[in-house]
């Protein structure tokens, strides 16, 4: 299931400010919610909510791991333009042009 966040958001931001309120809106925002999660629980969206955030948090982390080595020293690094990184040296700071070169083939990516 994929849950669109923002709306998951707006609506128990409603329900939590209908609640503090004890307002009678309580209950339309609750129904809201529910209509929203379908057979599911909050507990269940949070869950795998959860999950997900462990599993991006992963990959942020080996993202991050990779873009700090030093292609000249490391057993695994990255590299864009190869020959070129040669010439500008080892100690050039390369993390910023990775994330550059990424943002911009991504971009490229999406347009096609």
């Amino acid at each position: 299931m994929i849950i669109d966040k923002q709306k998951l958001q707006k609506l128990l931001w409603a329900e939590v400010a209908a609640w503090k309120a004890d307002c009678g809106e309580w209950k339309l925002n609750a129904e809201a919610l529910g209509e929203f999660l379908g057979e599911k629980t909050v507990e269940e969206v949070a869950l795998e909510l959860l999950a997900e955030n462990e599993t991006l948090r992963k990959d942020a982390d080996r993202y991050r791991w990779l873009r700090e080595q030093n292609w000249a020293i490391s057993e695994m690094a990255v590299a864009t333009y190869p020959k070129e990184s040669i010439k500008l040296g080892y100690d050039c700071p390369f993390g910023d042009r990775l994330d550059s070169a990424i943002d911009a083939a991504m971009g490229q990516g999406e347009q096609s």
